[in-house]
């Protein structure tokens, strides 16, 4: 039996790679998409059928799953009406521009019962989780520090598709700028391995771009009981600087990932590199995680988690409350 896949909204720069994705799932039919921009013509040969309307697409289609790939704003009225009209949903991260909208993003999928799950890249890469996975575990000691630095030069420096740059630089429907884009990614790391913090210090700013957007930089703070987890957001950096990351510093050993290995230091030792193990079938990729959630009627786990997400919505929106 297949799954119908209807794709919501093409303006969301991650959106190719996740249909190809999707695409490679025998079970998976892609059946509609829906864009009001010249994007469609681009997806139009993938899909059963194509339309300019995402509610016409919905209300025709009626599909199993929907993805939402729009802006922040849109997305989050996307989730909500596929969830309403029965579907499972997926939408590319953030959860949303907002706290409004996540909430209630979140109350939709408790009320439906439909499975509903937030998609942040940095989940399908070993090492991250290896490093998660072993920092809950307590071989590192007790955490103490959560650190992680993320971003680019700037959507338009990297040569993102102007549709995209348009409403990530619009803080509208993008929420903010680098803050939102790249902010949520180490916020749901830090709730998933340290909760919610007791308070959120951040700053951001414009420092960089000779034009007006909202912020290309911001650092949050975020202060625990016993720990404290420091997040960069960036869309003003040249390269790398080659330093791990994440980082998490325990009382018992420091430990990274660089190079898609991890690098521990523990206590009296000299550091050393160590492969992660590869993902375990059915989670190597979104859609192939998601499709196993569904058959077997539980919730994504993680940062893929929805309530996580709302917490990270609760973080940033804290987070801009301080700016």
């Amino acid at each position: 039996m297949s799954v119908k896949l209807c794709v919501a909204g093409l303006t969301h720069g991650h959106v190719w790679g996740l249909i190809d994705t999707w695409a490679d799932q025998p079970e998976v039919e892609l059946t509609a998409v829906a864009d009001s921009t010249p994007l469609l013509e681009k997806a139009r040969a993938r899909f059963q059928r194509a339309y300019d309307d995402w509610r016409t697409m919905l209300q025709t289609e009626q599909p199993d799953i929907v993805l939402a790939c729009a802006d922040n704003r849109t997305s989050a009225q996307i989730a909500i009406a596929g969830l309403e009209a029965g579907a499972h949903v997926m939408v590319e991260k953030p959860m949303a521009a907002d706290l409004t909208d996540a909430q209630a993003m979140w109350e939709t999928a408790q009320r439906t019962r439909r499975l509903l799950m937030i998609n942040w890249p940095t989940r399908w890469n070993p090492a991250y989780q290896a490093l998660f996975r072993r920092a809950r575990a307590g071989e590192f000691g007790q955490i103490f520090e959560f650190r992680f630095r993320i971003g680019h030069a700037g959507p338009r420096e990297i040569g993102c598709d102007p549709y995209f740059v348009e409403w990530l630089y619009d803080e509208h429907l993008n929420g903010g700028g680098a803050l939102i884009d790249f902010g949520g990614y180490g916020a749901v790391m830090a709730i998933d391995l340290l909760g919610m913090p007791e308070s959120v210090l951040a700053t951001r700013g414009n420092f960089t771009k000779p034009y007006a957007i909202s912020d290309d930089h911001a650092v949050l703070v975020l202060r625990y009981p016993r720990a404290v987890a420091v997040l960069e957001a960036t869309w003003a950096q040249m390269g790398t600087d080659g330093a791990p990351n994440p980082i998490v510093y325990g009382t018992e050993a420091t430990a990274g990932v660089s190079d898609g290995k991890l690098r521990i230091h523990r206590r009296g030792e000299s550091p050393v590199m160590e492969e992660p193990e590869p993902l375990p079938v059915g989670e190597r990729n979104p859609a192939e995680y998601f499709l196993r959630c569904i058959r077997e009627n539980r919730a994504p786990e993680g940062v893929l988690n929805p309530e996580v997400s709302l917490q990270a919505q609760a973080v940033l929106e804290r987070a801009k409350l301080t700016t």
